[in-house]
């Protein structure tokens, strides 16, 4: 099985320190208008806030995928025609205790290895599965052709379930995320969803070229470049801060330390966070929790269960390190945006 380090390193371990001129990919910037309907369903937000940095719709099909589409594990789980609530179990079983014999993707596993278990405010998973099987779905341009040429050929024709028709016609990459009309909360939380995406492919990238260790170089010189072109791209100031920080650059302040606080009393209270807007002089701060799962404590975990190499390399890379001791489902910093 492939080394699932990978996807978790790209959301916890990015805090650049240099800048250098780099060649990487760019998110899209079309749009796509969605039912007003289907934007109300509150599955389609967590879809986007807990599934898309590992199943994004706008990675490449191959350099850079953490994880297949959304959109390809809906049409997977719609193949044996099943009804609403089991369409639902099924990706609820998997979930919670993820297994080659409970998939339905066996290919996918293959590929980027068996997704590991994570925990999830209460509801979430099943918000999300309803949220699949009832509405049409972003996917990647690439999707619609690759899925007539494979097994499930028949099954891309089915009307309704947001399969069939509509798929393929005029949804890209980054499309459903625009931010026209959006609330200053929505906005930011978008923002923030696809600078973690972008800074992840990028990442996974690097890695799939040169290896696991090479992610803690990769993250000391190009995470901060990589932000601030998406920064610049939104108009915004984009900065993940921390408590315990890896960079000096990513300190906490002393008000952001009890607004760790806070989304760390919501998450072990097992809530779904919401996004904490602060104006002040004609702008807004805007602050959304980063939170630690069981692949990143690989580089975040207690001293103990840090690979030797990769401690000796973050002691390298980040003398002042800070950024360790953590378990599963733990604040590890927010995010923090400007404008």
């Amino acid at each position: 099985m492939k080394n699932l380090l990978f996807p978790f390193f790209a959301l916890f371990l990015l805090a650049g320190c240099q800048e250098r001129k780099v060649e990487y990919s760019t998110p899209e910037t079309a749009e796509l208008r969605i039912p007003a309907r289907q934007q109300e369903h509150p599955g389609k937000k967590l879809m986007e806030t807990y599934c898309y940095t590992c199943h994004s719709p706008t990675a490449p099909m191959m350099d850079g995928r953490i994880g297949p589409p959304m959109a390809a594990v809906k049409a997977h789980y719609l193949m044996s025609d099943p009804s609403r609530e089991e369409f639902v179990q099924q990706i609820v079983a998997f979930v919670e205790e993820p297994s080659a014999d409970k998939s339905k993707m066996r290919g996918a596993i293959n590929r980027f290895g068996l997704m590991p278990y994570q925990e999830f405010p209460d509801g979430t998973v099943e918000k999300i599965a309803e949220y699949i099987f009832e509405y049409q779905i972003e996917e990647p341009e690439w999707f619609a052709e690759h899925w007539k040429q494979g097994p499930g050929e028949g099954i891309y024709r089915q009307q309704g379930r947001g399969m069939g028709q509509g798929m393929g016609q005029g949804q890209g990459p980054g499309k459903g995320m625009g931010m026209q009309g959006q609330n200053a909360a929505d906005r930011g939380l978008k923002i923030a969803l696809q600078t973690k995406q972008f800074l992840g492919q990028n990442l996974m990238g690097a890695i799939q070229k040169e290896g696991t260790l090479h992610a803690l170089e990769f993250c000391n010189v190009e995470a901060m470049p990589l932000t601030a072109s998406m920064a610049e791209k939104y108009k915004v100031s984009i900065q993940r801060v921390s408590d315990k920080n890896r960079n000096p650059q990513n300190q906490a302040t002393p008000e952001e330390d009890a607004l760790i606080d806070l989304f760390t009393h919501q998450i072990s209270a097992g809530k779904d966070p919401q996004p904490l807007l602060i104006p002040e002089n004609g702008t807004t701060r805007f602050y959304y929790p980063i939170v630690t799962n069981s692949m990143c404590l690989q580089c975040h975990g207690k001293p103990g269960d840090i690979e030797p190499q990769v401690k000796e390399k973050i002691l390298k890379l980040y003398p002042q390190d800070k950024a360790i001791g953590y378990t599963e489902n733990e604040v590890r910093g927010i995010w923090k945006i400007e404008f």
